[in-house]
């Protein structure tokens, strides 16, 4: 849990609108003051203000008002039990899951590590972006830690995570979030994400959750033309 908040800070520091890009150690974090076993200060996004847009039209407009449109081709939402005691575990999330499986299917995605560029995850705190790997089907059940320790969900890695620094390096501001995230999903498609621009990225995810321990999460798929 400890790299995913040194490499989230990191990525912050690419991020001109990020409000806490900071470059940190695996002990600073690991040594920084306790807030509930087994998390940490700097385990933890901070609440924070902040506002995101993006404008929605049909395939016609669209194209009348840029020449760079970013398509959606995948959405998937769903709903768990808000009382924790109603699911079989905390150790995963199945809104998540069933969310993913949607967007998914909708965008003929089979096999999200290869076919996925990028993605914007849920780090509201370090340890719900390792469950995310797993609940996004980048890993099985149990090996989500395996990603940032080989590398593979850092910025030069197979599939970059959170390259904005997430909710961890950004700040949450909750309601304006997910829309946040779908952004910069939209700015690496776009090729105008500076510093921190993704090379050649044409497909991305965005996982947005909310609620007690994940009632809720929305899944997008972005495309760019190709």
């Amino acid at each position: 849990m400890a790299k995913v908040s040194v490499q989230n800070h990191f990525n912050a520091t690419k991020n001109p609108l990020a409000q806490s890009p900071k470059i940190l150690t695996v002990e600073e974090v690991l040594n920084s003051r306790k807030i509930v076993d087994p998390f940490k200060f700097y385990d933890n996004c901070l609440y924070t203000e902040g506002a995101a847009a993006v404008i929605l039209a049909c395939e016609e407009k669209a194209r009348e008002i840029t020449d760079k449109p970013i398509w959606i081709s995948g959405v998937g939402a769903s709903t768990d039990w808000v009382m924790p005691g109603n699911r079989p575990n905390i150790y995963t999330f199945e809104s998540s899951r069933e969310a993913a499986r949607r967007a998914y299917k909708m965008a003929g995605i089979r096999d999200p590590m290869e076919e996925l560029d990028l993605a914007e995850l849920h780090d509201a705190f370090s340890g719900t972006e390792i469950m995310a790997y797993e609940d996004c089907f980048f890993c099985p059940e149990g090996q989500g830690g395996r990603l940032i320790d080989d590398g593979t969900v850092m910025p030069e890695g197979k599939l970059p995570v959170n390259l904005s620094g997430g909710l961890i390096g950004c700040g949450h501001a909750v309601g304006a979030t997910g829309i946040m995230q779908a952004c910069e999903i939209a700015l690496h498609l776009r090729e105008e994400a500076g510093a921190r621009q993704r090379r050649n990225a044409r497909r991305g995810l965005v996982q947005s959750i909310g609620g007690t321990l994940c009632t809720w999460t929305v899944c997008l798929v972005l495309e760019r033309e190709e």
